[in-house]
Order: C-alpha cells, then sequence, then structure tokens
C-alpha cells in the first residue's frame, strides 16, 4: 500500500515570490524600528534567502526582540508578524495542496495568538506562554498521530481493540496440530 503525504520542499526559496517577502520583511522592520530595525530586517532576510524560511523566523525573532523600542505598541509588532506569516505561506505553493495547507497554517497561528492574548489578558504573561506551549504540544501529537495513520503504521482490529491477543483459537479450515514432547529431568 502506497500513501502519499503532502509536504512542502525543504529547499530553499530563491525565486521571486520568496525574494518579494523577504523584501516586505525588511520593509516591516524598518517601519517598526527606524533603521536599526531595517539593518535587522535586513540580516533577517539574508538569513531567509541562504538557509530558508524556518531559519529566517528563528532570526527574525530574536532580532525583533533586541530592535523594538521599550513600550511600542503591540500594532507594531503585529506588522512585522504579518510579514513573517507571508514569508512563511510562500514556500507552501510549492507543495501538493497549497490552499489547505495555507488555511491550516494561517488558522494555527490566529489559534495560538487569540489563546495568548486571551489568557494574557487576565493571566500573567508566563500563564499566556504555558497555554501556548501546552497548545503546541497537543498539535504536534495530533499531527503524530495523523501520520501513523496515513502511514498505516496503526495497527487494525475487527472489535476495535488495538491490543493482539496472546492465543488464538484454530479455525474449522486450518489445522491444530500441537506436539508434546516429554519432560527431561536432569
Amino acid at each position: 500500500m502506497s500513501t502519499r503525504i503532502d509536504s512542502v520542499p525543504a529547499a530553499t526559496g530563491r525565486d521571486w515570490p520568496t525574494g518579494v517577502t523577504l523584501a516586505a520583511l525588511v520593509v516591516a522592520f524598518g517601519v517598526v524600528a527606524g533603521p536599526l530595525g531595517l539593518l535587522a530586517g535586513l540580516v533577517t532576510a539574508l538569513v531567509g534567502y541562504v538557509l530558508g524560511p524556518p531559519y529566517a523566523l528563528a532570526a527574525g525573532h530574536v532580532a525583533l526582540v533586541a530592535v523594538v523600542p521599550e513600550g511600542s505598541a503591540l500594532s507594531v509588532v503585529v506588522l512585522v508578524e504579518a510579514a513573517f506569516v507571508l514569508v512563511l505561506l510562500v514556500p507552501l505553493r510549492r507543495g501538493a495542496s497549497p490552499g489547505r495547507t495555507a488555511l491550516v497554517a494561517v488558522t494555527s497561528a490566529l489559534v495560538l495568538a487569540g489563546a495568548a492574548w486571551l489568557v494574557l489578558d487576565t493571566q500573567s504573561i508566563g500563564l499566556a506562554a504555558t497555554a501556548v506551549l501546552v497548545l503546541l504540544g497537543i498539535g504536534a501529537y495530533g499531527l503524530h498521530r495523523f501520520e501513523l495513520v496515513r502511514l498505516g503504521l496503526v495497527p487494525g482490529s475487527d472489535d476495535g481493540d488495538a491490543s493482539t491477543p496472546l492465543e488464538t483459537e484454530p479455525t474449522a479450515g486450518s489445522s491444530a496440530e500441537t506436539t508434546t514432547e516429554p519432560a527431561t529431568d536432569p
């Protein structure tokens, strides 16, 4: 049985849509943090061009923490995060089902951001981070189980029980021969 899993190529995208989104990321950094942000955006774009979007996301968030002025409004950071979402969505077009994958990615990001915002509204930032980590863990486990099912690695059973019986009864068409050897005492 062959199973096809939709995937996104791991290769770095050195095409014009990726370049446009990386340029948008540089502009967003520049708008948010001025000349220092522009420099951080250029470094982030360079990392994204050489290593790929996941690395741009990681490096860019480190740079974002370093260059965003203290006391900035949340709406300012949302501009850079929207550019990050674009950088992550562009490679999806090379996959087998880009629309569905993009929908899941955007929905997941909105759910995580919404959960963090709701918890942060009434609780501490540590509890909001914990809530996001728990949601990420649940999502990762769900994806892991989905992968096992798609690859056919989950043992099947007729009665719904995943465990296999230790002994089986012989059926009418099978021969049930048992051999008994005499026990030897040393």
